[in-house]
C-alpha cells in the first residue's frame, strides 16, 4: 500500500513553535529508547484493541499555545471541520498542560474536550489524551469519522 502524499492544509502557527515543541517534548514524560519503537501496546487503551490504537504520526497537527479560549475554539471548529473535509483521519490539537494558568489549571484543553463533545459527532469517531510522545495530556488525538 502506498503511502498519502503531504496534506495541502494550512493552518495558523505561532513564529515560537520550535521553542514550544522542544519545551514540551523536555517536560513530557517520554520513555528511554527510540520513541519511533514504541510499542502498540503503549499506544493503546489498557484493553489492547487496534480501534483505541494510535497510528505513530497525526495527518495533521495544531497548536493552541498562547491563544485565547475564543481564539483556540474557532481554531479547532476549521481545523476539525477542514480536516474531515480533507478525508484525515488521525489529527492531533496540542492544547498545553496548562502549568502558566495558575489554579484554573488546563483551560484551553477543557474548553476544547467541551466543544469536542458537544460539536464533534459528525466529525469524530473519539478523542483522548495523546500518547507521550505526541504531548500526553497537554494534547488531545482526534480520530475523524
Amino acid at each position: 500500500m502506498g503511502r498519502k502524499p503531504p496534506s495541502t492544509l494550512s493552518f495558523e502557527f505561532s513564529e515560537d513553535d520550535d521553542r514550544l515543541m522542544e519545551s514540551a517534548l523536555r517536560n513530557s514524560e517520554l520513555p528511554d529508547g527510540d520513541p519511533d519503537a514504541l510499542s502498540d501496546d503503549l499506544l493503546a487503551s489498557p484493553r489492547k484493541s487496534k480501534r483505541h490504537s494510535s497510528p505513530k504520526h497525526p495527518d495533521e497537527t495544531v497548536d493552541l499555545h498562547g491563544k485565547t479560549q475564543a481564539e483556540a475554539i474557532r481554531i479547532v471548529q476549521n481545523f476539525v471541520k477542514t480536516s474531515h473535509a480533507h478525508g484525515l483521519h488521525n489529527i492531533l490539537i496540542i492544547t498545553g498542560k496548562g502549568l502558566h494558568s495558575g489554579t484554573q489549571g488546563p483551560v484551553l484543553k477543557h474548553s476544547v474536550e467541551q466543544w469536542l463533545q458537544r460539536n464533534g459527532t459528525p466529525y469524530l469517531r473519539e478523542f483522548h489524551d495523546a500518547p507521550p510522545r505526541h504531548g500526553g495530556s497537554g494534547a488531545i488525538w482526534v480520530r475523524l469519522k
